[in-house]
C-alpha cells in the first residue's frame, strides 16, 4: 500500500481543536471549531495542536484579559520557551521535508492573536470589565509574536490566519466566512 501523506501540516491553536480551554463565556462551539476543523480535513492536512499558553501560564481557571496584561518579562519568557520547544518539534517534521504551511491562531486572543488583539480602551475609571472596556486594535498576540521569532531561526515562514473569537463575531460577523475562504485558498 501507498503512503498518502500529504506533507503539508498547519499549527493550530489549541482552543481551536478545545474550546474547553478558552475563558468562561467565549466558547461558541461545544467541543471544537467546527468549520475549521472539516476544512483541514477536507485539505488534508496534518494538524500540531499548540498547548494553550494562556492555560500553561494562568491555569484554566482565569479571567479574560488583553494583550497588556501579558505583555511582561517574565511570561514573554515562558512563551519564548514554549514556542522554542514547539519550533525544535517542527524542525524535526521539515527536515524530514514537511512543509508547515499555516498558523492558525485565535484572533483577538493576548497570546495567539494573528492580526488583532484585545486592549484596554482609553479613559476609563474605575474597575475595567471585560469585554465592556476591551476594544480590538492590530496585533499579534504575545506568544504568536516569541513562535513567529522561534520558527524564523529555524527559517520556517508559514502563512499567519487568525480565526475570530466570540467577541470579534459579535462587532464583525462577516469575520468569520472571510477567513473561512482565506484559510481554503492554503
Amino acid at each position: 500500500m501507498q503512503d498518502r501523506r500529504s506533507g503539508k501540516i498547519v499549527v493550530v491553536s489549541h482552543c481551536i481543536l478545545n474550546v474547553h480551554s478558552l475563558e468562561d463565556d467565549l466558547a461558541i462551539y461545544p467541543g471544537l471549531e467546527e468549520e475549521v476543523v472539516q476544512l483541514l480535513i477536507k485539505k488534508g492536512v496534518g494538524i500540531y495542536q499548540i498547548p494553550c499558553p494562556e492555560v500553561e501560564l494562568s491555569g484554566i481557571f482565569r479571567k479574560a484579559l488583553p494583550k497588556e496584561s501579558y505583555d511582561h518579562p517574565k511570561i514573554r519568557k515562558v512563551y519564548q520557551n514554549l514556542a522554542e520547544s514547539i519550533s525544535q518539534t517542527l524542525k524535526l517534521y521539515t527536515k524530514k521535508g514537511y512543509e508547515i504551511v499555516a498558523v492558525i491562531g485565535a484572533e483577538g486572543s493576548p497570546a495567539c492573536g494573528i492580526d488583532l488583539v484585545g486592549r484596554w480602551k482609553d479613559n476609563i475609571k474605575g474597575k475595567r470589565e471585560f469585554p465592556r472596556d476591551i476594544e480590538f486594535v492590530p496585533g499579534m498576540g504575545v506568544f504568536m509574536e516569541e513562535f513567529k521569532a522561534a520558527l524564523d531561526k529555524i527559517n520556517v515562514h508559514p502563512r499567519w490566519v487568525g480565526i475570530p473569537g466570540k467577541s470579534i463575531r459579535s462587532i464583525r460577523p462577516e469575520s468569520f466566512e472571510e477567513i473561512l475562504k482565506k484559510l481554503d485558498k492554503i
